[in-house]
């Protein structure tokens, strides 16, 4: 992917802690679901907890970690398909910078 605007950068920069933190809050949700089961031993549940941790932890490997001007693009991707940016997120990007997210979130469903 080619890097992208300064101006750009910035303002990914600013919305990574956000969208980490919604994520994060959205796997702590799930986790917390699983816990209050009442119909599954405690067993199950651990079992479920430790797959959905070990599942979620590879999506915000991938979301979050190493963010750089290279990548940005394809972060910023994951994020709006995952719903953790929304289009009014995106309302202080460059058009063309939404326009190359856009194509990848598209590509992506």
């Amino acid at each position: 992917m080619s890097k992208i605007p300064e101006k750009d950068w910035k303002i990914i920069r600013s919305m990574q802690n956000g969208a980490l933190e919604l994520a994060c809050q959205r796997i702590l949700d799930s986790l917390s679901e699983t816990i209050s089961s009442e119909d599954k031993s405690a067993h199950e549940k651990y079992l479920d907890l430790w797959k959905i941790i070990k599942v979620e932890d590879k999506k915000i490997v991938n979301m979050f970690d190493n963010l750089k001007r290279s990548t940005a693009i394809l972060q910023l991707a994951q994020w709006k398909s995952n719903d953790l940016i929304t289009d009014q997120d995106l309302d202080s990007i460059s058009p063309e910078t939404k326009k190359k997210i856009d194509i990848l979130v598209e590509s992506q469903q």
